[in-house]
């Protein structure tokens, strides 16, 4: 089965960062990672690379930050008073969490630095800013349910 849209993707990954060779992320570590294709959840230029391949295929993609990631963004670094964090049991450098913003849509942010009542959080992605390179393996497509559409991410994993 091809890969175009509506169809949920299933790869095995490494990114690196180009310049200095580092891994930044392996899906070994953490598991396959899936999603659907063609509606925009994955990095854009990896998904246009993958349009119409196979389970089995298996690249190497250089990315520009630009078109990975973005570039980093310093008005996403935010300094917070630690009351804004009452609703929360635990907070510590590395927490992700999701804010409201005033003009009404969320954002993903992580906790870097917590000093005294100040709490410094970061809406970049951990890869913003970098010009990264993926080495990618297809290891599954198929049709994505209605439901799957729908709610924008795969329900379950199996082939």
């Amino acid at each position: 089965m091809k890969i175009e849209e509506g169809k949920v993707v299933t790869l095995e990954f490494k990114v690196y960062d180009n310049k200095t060779n580092e891994l930044l992320e392996d899906t070994k570590e953490v598991g396959p990672f899936f999603y659907i294709h063609g509606f925009g959840y994955f990095v854009p230029k990896v998904e246009e690379e993958l349009e119409g391949k196979e389970a089995g295929y298996k690249t190497k993609i250089a990315l520009t930050a630009e078109e990975g990631y973005g570039e980093y963004d310093e008005d996403l670094v935010m300094e917070m008073d630690r009351k804004d964090f009452v609703e929360f049991e635990d907070i510590y450098e590395g927490l992700d969490f999701i804010a409201d913003l005033d003009d009404g849509s969320e954002q993903s942010f992580v906790i870097t630095k917590i000093e005294d009542d100040v709490v410094t959080a970061d809406g970049n992605h951990p890869f913003a800013g970098r010009d990264v390179r993926f080495e990618i393996e297809v290891t599954g497509v198929r049709e994505a349910t209605e439901k799957e559409i729908e709610g924008g991410e795969p329900l379950f994993q199996g082939f």
